[in-house]
């Protein structure tokens, strides 16, 4: 599943974590930087994940 990875890269930011921070327990840190540099695609559960812990709608991530 493709996803906007600058919108994933600003809510990171806003919450001061790093990369890993926002990877834990859902996957490495080297894919959050794939994901936010599109250099990765991912599974729809990894993007369902990845959205609840910064605690907003899956679709904030939409192209």
């Amino acid at each position: 599943m493709e996803i906007n990875g600058k919108k994933v890269r600003k809510l990171r930011k806003q919450r001061g974590w790093i990369q890993k921070e926002l990877a834990e327990g859902i996957c490495t840190a080297s894919m959050i930087s794939q994901i936010e540099t599109g250099k990765a695609r991912t599974s729809a559960y990894v993007i369902q994940r990845i959205a609840a812990k910064l605690g907003v709608s899956e679709d904030e991530f939409k192209k």
